[in-house]
């Protein structure tokens, strides 16, 4: 298994426990020569969840991602970017 892999499986690990609709989510991961990419795409309902109050949730996300890369590849030098991909007709309700 490869570092792609492995970071997509750690961070669906981690994203399917913070949320509520799990079956929704759904982690996509590109590699570049000095970057990882991770796009994270959730239900409506769940999206402020992974990004959590003033993106300390995300953030975290971020760090523990970053470090568990670090321990497992210890001589990859890549850095890791984390998304949430949103719809792009997103609408908030009127009360």
């Amino acid at each position: 298994m490869g570092i792609q892999d492995e970071i997509k499986d750690f961070v669906d690990f981690l994203v399917k426990n913070l949320v509520d609709k799990k079956d929704e989510v759904k982690i996509e991961t590109s590699v570049s020569t000095k970057s990882i990419l991770v796009q994270i795409k959730t239900a409506k309902d769940d999206c402020g969840k992974v990004i959590g109050r003033q993106g300390r949730t995300i953030d975290a996300l971020k760090i523990i991602t970053l470090a568990a890369k670090n321990t497992k590849f210890p001589g990859d030098s890549k850095s890791v970017s984390i998304e949430i991909l949103e719809e792009e007709n997103y609408s908030f309700k009127k009360k």
